[in-house]
């Protein structure tokens, strides 16, 4: 029997000397993720154009395979079994960073934020130190209201445009469209892509913005286990108990705690790290134990930042 998978892939190569970007097939995503986890995907799709990104539309209208948008994958966790359908890497897509205006940037959701901060402190745009140590992509910023103590991406974004892979359409929003919550947007399709974003930007002197980044980027790697593949924060802070992630772990005693090669982090306890060859499904029962105890002991309930690719 021929799954939409399947026919997704008959699809596409038939339609593979079309596409400008990569397409893979029974690609294993443990080597698209930080987390160096997850089993094969019936197709993965590195578009390098807006031609690339029509075509896919079209494989997925004609098919009707399911699919995932994939950035840089930092903050994703991918099942063991893999992906019966596309997952849409996105990370070079559109990697252009340009000046509009004094006070603002157009960045591809491609761009690493890596290379948003080097290229900020090179001009002088001040306002985004606040994504300093955020591994991932623009696009995965925005999509996540990706942030740290400094401030948010709904601070700082001023549009956003997207591709629509049901509709075929693209659509830019601005303004009162633009609506975030603690690690989440409310404006965007589940279905759509995160094309580019402009930012809102002040002027400094470059000195000025390296030295705040290098210091944030400092105290990160002091606090956080950079050393070992894991997805960043796996919980969201529960603000409304007046504790942060990390504090909710230590009360409950894991810091530390491992099943098979995943562990919570001793370094901090809101990151579980791979220690090499961890399976999705050890890093599951450490969050679904995190997630179980907190309510049970605490009457906490902890909401989770990873997501994930996969049942």
């Amino acid at each position: 029997m021929s799954t939409p998978g399947k026919k997704l892939k008959e699809w596409l190569e038939a339609q593979a000397s079309r596409f400008e970007g990569q397409l893979l097939w029974d690609e294993p995503l443990a080597r698209h993720t930080y987390y160096r986890i997850g089993g094969p995907a019936r197709v993965v799709a590195v578009p390098r154009s807006r031609q690339d990104l029509e075509l896919l539309q079209q494989a997925l209208q004609a098919t009707q395979a399911p699919f995932f948008v994939l950035g840089l994958g930092s903050n994703v966790l991918a099942s063991d079994q893999g992906f019966e359908g596309l997952v849409l890497k996105s990370q070079k897509l559109d990697l252009g960073i340009e000046l509009l205006s004094e006070a603002l940037i157009r960045t591809g959701a491609s761009v690493a934020i890596s290379t948003l901060l080097r290229r900020a402190a090179e001009e002088g745009w001040q306002g985004l130190e606040f994504l300093t140590g955020i591994p991932g992509s623009v696009g995965g910023a925005v999509r996540m209201n990706g942030g740290t103590h400094l401030g948010e991406t709904a601070g700082a974004v001023v549009a956003v445009e997207a591709f629509d892979l049901k509709a075929g359409a693209y659509r830019r929003v601005e303004g009162s469209g633009l609506r975030f919550e603690y690690r989440k947007n409310l404006f965007l399709r589940p279905e759509e892509v995160v094309v580019s974003a402009e930012w809102r930007v002040g002027r400094a002197e470059p000195a000025q913005v390296k030295k705040l980044i290098d210091e944030t980027l400092v105290r990160r790697k002091a606090t956080q286990p950079l050393d070992a593949p894991s997805c960043g924060s796996v919980f969201k802070n529960p603000k409304a108990h007046g504790l942060q992630a990390w504090q909710v772990i230590d009360r409950l005693g894991l810091r530390g705690c491992r099943v098979g090669q995943a562990q919570i982090s001793e370094k901090h306890s809101n990151w579980i790290v791979n220690l090499g060859g961890a399976r999705a499904s050890e890093v599951q029962e450490l969050i679904d134990r995190v997630k179980r105890r907190s309510q049970d002991e605490l009457g906490i309930p902890m909401e989770e930042e990873v997501v994930r690719v996969g049942s």
